[in-house]
């Protein structure tokens, strides 16, 4: 996971600059400034300012951003010198798209459809298992595509009326903003995480159940 390295770094350098105080005063820890010098001395401090703008420069368009990506990557965060605005996710509109109907059906050889993506896991969830994913489940149907669309394991299902619907009236267009009840699937999750990223909240699951990958 993203950033879990550096905590436990940041907690073995906090640790070492306490025994040092510790020693020096006899038991009494007055400054602690050598931490933040042993931090910003540290790998984390030369890998956080490589990226600190890896996110922002893809806000110009993939190729662009990824251009500047790779020389940010090469000259260690020098160039594309300063620091990029950051936008707000939470402040950014979700949309009604339409790219699913272009995406090629699954071949079951490569590609398979997403229950069959989650038999493949292993996942060990039993179907009457308590709920452990926290979203309300009456939302906008931008939000519920959006849920339904992200999630690799069909755990989050809008309503097959309301996509009935929309098919005869030619499309998704002038039903933003009108809401719906999402079908949730909880047992089908693999703990990705997707969900976190627009209004919703993982906690464990019973027992400790879901995927269990296994090395081919």
């Amino acid at each position: 996971l993203k950033g879990v390295h550096y905590a436990m770094h940041a907690g073995i350098y906090a640790a070492e600059a306490i025994y040092d105080q510790l020693k020096r005063s006899e038991g009494v820890v007055t400054d602690l400034s050598a931490y933040d010098a042993r931090v910003r001395d540290s790998a984390i401090d030369k890998e956080i300012y490589r990226s600190r703008n890896m996110r922002q420069v893809f806000s110009k368009g993939f190729f662009a951003g990824g251009a500047m990506a790779n020389l940010m990557e090469i000259t260690g965060g020098r160039f594309p010198a300063g620091h990029f605005h950051t936008e707000n996710d939470a402040e950014v509109d979700v949309f009604i798209g339409d790219r699913s109907k272009s995406y090629p059906k699954p071949d079951n050889e490569l590609t398979f459809d997403k229950l069959s993506s989650v038999f493949l896991s292993g996942n060990a969830t039993r179907d009457d298992a308590p709920n452990h994913i926290r979203i309300q489940e009456h939302v906008p149907l931008e939000v519920a595509l959006m849920w339904q669309n992200m999630c690799p394991a069909a755990v989050y299902q809008v309503p097959d009326e309301v996509l009935e619907r929309a098919e005869q009236n030619g499309g998704l267009a002038g039903m933003e903003g009108e809401t719906v009840d999402v079908q949730v699937t909880p047992s089908n999750c693999v703990q990705c995480g997707a969900i976190t990223a627009k209004g919703g909240r993982l906690t464990p699951p019973e027992g400790g159940d879901g995927p269990n990958y296994q090395l081919a």
